[in-house]
This record gives structure tokens, C-alpha cells and sequence, in this order.
């Protein structure tokens, strides 16, 4: 009975981590995307002129 609850335990341990994981990695590529864009646009306005 207990190495079921410490399997169930690990499994949301497990969970908890990967979605820390899936949450840094969006924050990072959304962030970068944004920045990466922000910098294209930039670059054409400034050679516009």
C-alpha cells in the first residue's frame, strides 16, 4: 500500500516539474519571440529613413 502512495507521490511530483518546465520554456520562446520582433520592426523603421 505505501509504495503505491509513493508512486502516486513521485507521479505528481513528476507533473508539478514538467509543467514548471513547459511554463519556463513558453515564458522563454513567447518573451524571445517578442523581442525578436520588436527588433525587426525596429531595424525597418530605422531604415526607412
Amino acid at each position: 500500500m505505501s509504495k503505491e502512495n509513493e508512486q502516486k507521490n513521485e507521479l505528481i511530483t513528476d507533473d508539478k516539474e514538467s509543467l514548471k518546465g513547459t511554463l519556463f520554456a513558453t515564458i522563454v520562446f513567447v518573451g524571445g519571440a517578442i523581442v525578436l520582433w520588436t527588433l525587426v520592426l525596429l531595424i525597418l523603421f530605422i531604415m526607412r529613413f
